[in-house]
């Protein structure tokens, strides 16, 4: 298909006299000020999103145009998504994606050309999907891809219908240059943003040491503690033995019932305290890791998940009790031996279950759910809350980079985490919630990987 509609190339290319001078220069002082204004976003604006909003409000300015958008690429699913809209259907499209290969975006994006539109049917290859569910109709577009000379592009910017006259060449070269401007901010900014990640993780390395160290004396005092305890209760009974005497009888009652009250339960805390201090130095690598954007990878081994469940609720049961919070376990007891990494699995349902028992009120309960699904390759976990539930703008962000916490101070790096889990499993998540009903989070994972 023609790339461009001739009425404008010829005009563009006619010779220029008397009025068009004029008109020419004005066009031009024009775009040397959007070039000069979006330079100065680079230094003025503090992030990427912030300098490519500004960048697309300056196009729609400069070239006189109704409304626009930029794209952005995601590798994860090859889509363009709507990052950034301005008038048209506005807020209603963001986030929106759509195939990288389709419609006119998507021609411009693989081909890495600009392109001139001033009749969008001409073409045939326009995707009238948007239009249709919106209601914003397109006439004239522009289209280029967001890149440097000689790079690949990293998503695309629009400027939809031209309103004084229709758009042309020239105005199809400025819109190149400042998609050339935006796409070098975007550059700018990921390398900043990857050295602030590069000294987080060096001092989080730091950080971790010193967990470790610190955690040091606790392990050690956890380890001479236990067997001193079992002495002392190996005592504490040879001596009960002893106390035949009916004069003593009534002490040696009332030691062993002392006794037991602490017998019964130093045994599990003491392992528990062990335990959670190899967690906290394995969740501070794993942070580190998550920051950088890497991950181990799985140790996978045939396993009772139902046992990593019920750990994870072990370990968690004092700070459920405290909260005045019930588990309830829902275990399938013919679940067969899964395939899995037990720390990794381990890990997500610590972060789902500690993440939900502060949003569950006092009297409230935490389920955690397992079943086979009937196919037999898979399995469900689900760990289910009677809490306050996820507002949706919350919701829709789990389990992405852009997710956001609820709790004062919190970064939504946990559920990151969990996802990053998920995915190494090669299983799925997702979450149901009503507010002031609860929420739901099904994990499905294979029995086998390949």
């Amino acid at each position: 298909m023609s790339v461009n509609n001739e009425p404008n190339a010829s005009a563009d290319t006619a010779p220029i006299v008397g009025e068009d001078v004029q008109s020419l220069l004005r066009q031009r002082d024009r775009q040397i000020e959007a070039i000069r204004r979006v330079s100065e976003t680079l230094f003025t604006h503090p992030g990427t999103d912030p300098m490519v909003r500004e960048t697309l409000r300056i196009a729609l300015d400069v070239l006189r145009a109704d409304a626009g958008t930029v794209y952005l690429h995601d590798p994860k699913d090859d889509t363009l998504v709507f990052r950034y809209v301005i008038g048209g259907s506005g807020e209603q499209l963001l986030g929106t994606r759509v195939p990288s290969d389709k419609g006119i975006a998507g021609t411009v994006f693989r081909s890495g050309m600009p392109r001139l539109d001033n009749d969008v049917q001409v073409g045939g290859d326009y995707n009238a999907e948007v239009e249709t569910r919106f209601g914003y109709h397109t006439k004239s577009m522009m289209t280029a891809p967001i890149k440097r000379t000689n790079a690949a592009p990293v998503g695309v910017m629009q400027i939809l219908n031209a309103n004084v006259a229709p758009f042309g060449e020239r105005d199809l070269a400025v819109l190149e240059v400042l998609c050339a401007q935006a796409a070098t901010g975007i550059e700018h900014f990921q390398l900043v943003e990857a050295a602030r990640r590069t000294e987080i993780v060096h001092v989080i390395g730091d950080v971790s040491h010193d967990i470790k160290n610190m955690l040091t004396p606790i392990t050690t005092g956890v380890q001479t503690l236990e067997p001193m305890l079992d002495n002392l209760f190996a005592q504490l009974q040879a001596l009960r033995e002893q106390c035949n005497e009916p004069a003593v009888e009534g002490i040696a009652v009332r030691i062993g019932e002392i006794a037991a009250a602490v017998q019964q339960d130093y045994g599990w805390m003491l392992q528990n305290s062990l335990f959670a201090a190899e967690q906290i130095q394995a969740r501070t690598r794993e942070i580190a890791d998550a920051i950088k954007g890497e991950t181990a990878p799985p140790y996978f081994e045939m396993a009772s998940l139902n046992e990593t469940c019920e750990q994870v609720l072990q370990t968690l049961k004092a700070v459920a009790a405290k909260r005045g919070v019930a588990f309830v376990t829902d275990l399938d007891p013919a679940l067969p031996p899964v395939e899995f990494d037990r720390k990794q699995i381990y890990n997500a349902l610590y972060n789902l279950v500690n993440n939900a028992l502060p949003e569950t009120p006092e009297g409230g309960s935490v389920t955690i759910h397992t079943r086979p699904n009937p196919s037999g390759e898979t399995i469900t976990i689900q760990i289910i809350d009677t809490g306050r539930g996820i507002p949706e703008h919350v919701r829709e962000r789990l389990f992405t980079d852009a997710a956001i916490s609820t709790k004062p101070g919190g970064t939504g790096l946990g559920t990151r985490i969990v996802m990053g889990v998920v995915q190494r499993h090669n299983g799925t998540i997702t979450v149901e919630s009503e507010i002031g009903s609860g929420s739901t989070f099904t994990i499905t994972v294979p029995v086998r990987h390949a």
